[in-house]
């Protein structure tokens, strides 16, 4: 079993007293809105013809019991997407009114999301761009970000740099709602972007990428850069420029046409990113004949990352579980400075790929522990990752079945059924002041 891992390390420790340490103040994540534009040349040199867009996590959105009903939840909101020119007028304004149903609450670690975009001709140039989403009870997730529209092979490379549809026919390519964002956690994409009209065809390109700056300081390592294989020949430029843009009813996602003329080349390649942390990231697009190099930059993002990456002491507290006595003792005593580094290193003996920056041991048991530390959270216990169901979710994961069996004035029991490898029926007592106890352990 692929978290048996965790299983072993733990079990032996179902019993063990938590530790007092009590959690720092929490760096929350930034949401997860994306804005998303691409701009392609048109017949006149002095405008382009834009995607203009929004993504966001539907975990980020408030959701309520819908009133027609009573099996639905929905979440209403609305998406604003403003251009300003460097003088401040508004030059593009869309509003979006939109709304998500689901049946369930949708968890926070889903990437699944909700997008829309719109199609419009503007003139080059400077634009600050944002997106502001407002909900009920004035909740508000902002994006922002500068772009530039021009003829440079800079700025068209920059504008145009997309993620689309690996499988495409010749004549159009469809875009990703990712913008210039690549959700982590993906394998392989395909990028396209723009390169200059008098790179021939039959020149030898190499794509690759650069990490320049990464967020979370639990994954380090020296793989800052992919690259893909050398394109040389005219199937990897099409000499094709931007025709129309339409939309892929079936997908939902804008598909760019082109049509026999010029103006401007287009490379398409596959970027294997398995190896790929969060963080900002430079595409070079190089010509070997000549060293020209388009640079372009584009972010692979972590959407909805524990909290615990952000916090190393805090991270230190929910590892108690799987720690030894003496390894809790000298990460404790560790520096702040160099406790990062040092709960890394405890994560690689236990990384199931070490050839990968991406611990999958390492991310599966913060995952958990972020998840229990609201779920299982109550009033006087208020971080659920530091009680004893949490203690149990975060060795063995989510239970089977759970049997809870609460009276008025009386001591309640709730019961875990693992009943997969784990193969234990978990016992707890609920005190009537609300706390949850570990009573007994039995094997099925």
């Amino acid at each position: 079993m692929k978290w048996l891992l965790l299983t072993a390390l733990g079990a032996w420790l179902v019993f063990a007293p938590p530790r007092d340490l009590r959690p720092q103040a929490l760096v929350q994540p930034t949401s997860n809105v994306v804005g998303i534009y691409h701009a392609f040349p048109t017949e006149s040199a002095d405008s382009s013809q834009c995607i203009i867009g929004y993504r966001v996590i539907i975990g980020d959105l408030l959701f309520r019991q819908h009133v027609s009903s009573s099996d639905e939840l929905i979440a209403y909101y609305t998406a604003t997407i403003e251009l300003r020119d460097t003088l401040g007028v508004v030059r593009y304004a869309r509003v979006f009114r939109d709304s998500v149903i689901r049946r369930v609450l949708p968890d926070r670690f889903s990437d699944d999301a909700t997008e829309n975009v719109d199609t419009v001709r503007l003139a080059n140039g400077t634009y600050s761009m944002s997106v502001d989403i407002t909900q009920e009870q004035r909740q508000r997730l902002i994006w922002q970000t500068t772009v530039t529209f021009g003829t440079t092979p800079e700025h068209q490379a920059g504008a145009s740099l997309g993620f689309a549809s690996p499988q495409e026919p010749t004549d159009r390519f469809c875009l990703e709602s990712w913008g210039k964002v690549v959700p982590f956690g993906a394998r392989r994409v395909l990028i396209v972007t723009s390169v200059p009209r008098s790179w021939s065809g039959r020149d030898v390109l190499t794509i690759r990428a650069r990490l320049r700056q990464q967020y979370f300081p639990f994954y380090r390592g020296t793989d800052t850069a992919f690259v893909t294989p050398s394109a040389y020949d005219e199937r990897s430029l099409m000499a094709r420029p931007l025709g129309t843009i339409v939309s892929e009813r079936e997908k939902n996602l804008p598909c760019v046409v082109m049509l026999p003329s010029q103006q401007v080349r287009f490379v398409k390649a596959f970027v294997d990113v398995r190896r790929a942390i969060p963080g900002d990231y430079e595409l070079e697009v190089i010509r070997s004949s000549t060293h020209d190099t388009l640079r372009v930059p584009f972010r692979i993002q972590w959407f909805a990352p524990p909290l615990h990456l952000f916090q190393s002491r805090y991270a230190l507290a929910v590892m108690q579980y799987v720690l030894t006595e003496e390894e809790y003792r000298r990460l404790s005593d560790t520096p702040d400075s160099d406790r990062v580094a040092a709960i890394i290193r405890w994560w690689e003996g236990q990384d199931p790929t070490p050839s990968t920056r991406y611990n999958e041991a390492m991310v599966e048991y913060f995952r958990r522990a972020y998840q229990a530390r609201t779920t299982f959270a109550t009033a006087v216990e208020p971080d659920g990752a530091l009680t004893e169901r949490g203690k149990i979710y975060i060795l063995f994961g989510a239970p089977v079945r759970i049997e809870t069996n609460l009276e008025h004035g009386k001591p309640g029991t709730e019961r875990w059924y693992y009943t997969n490898t784990v193969r234990k029926l978990f016992t707890f007592e609920v005190t009537t002041q609300g706390r949850y106890r570990l009573r007994s352990i039995e094997s099925l």
